[in-house]
């Protein structure tokens, strides 16, 4: 399991030349560090199936996963998925007795 102290490694020769260009070219470079970040970010969010994303908000909602974390994995979508929570409570609530047909 990783820990906290774990570095993440790649062999990214061609990315690492990409990256290198692009830092050439631009007047005081570009944070490389930080555009591997948030593509990690992106690319964690979209590998996770809607199904996950349900889990781990769960797991969020009950505190096993930290704000951070979880904005890490789901982002926007936490508010979505509150959002549709709420809504499905709410239609669950709803009085339908007058609503069946006779």
């Amino acid at each position: 399991m990783a820990t906290n102290n774990d570095k993440i490694q790649f062999r990214g020769e061609v990315e690492k030349e990409a990256t290198q260009i692009v830092d050439q070219m631009r007047l005081g470079g570009i944070n490389i560090s930080e555009l591997a970040r948030q593509g990690l970010r992106e690319k964690l969010r979209e590998a996770l199936s809607d199904e996950e994303k349900i889990k781990l908000h769960q797991r969020y909602e009950q505190g096993e996963l930290s704000d951070d974390v979880a904005d890490v994995l789901l982002g926007d979508a936490i508010d979505e998925i509150e959002r549709e929570r709420k809504a499905f409570e709410e239609a669950a609530e709803l009085d339908t007795t007058d609503m069946l047909q006779e």
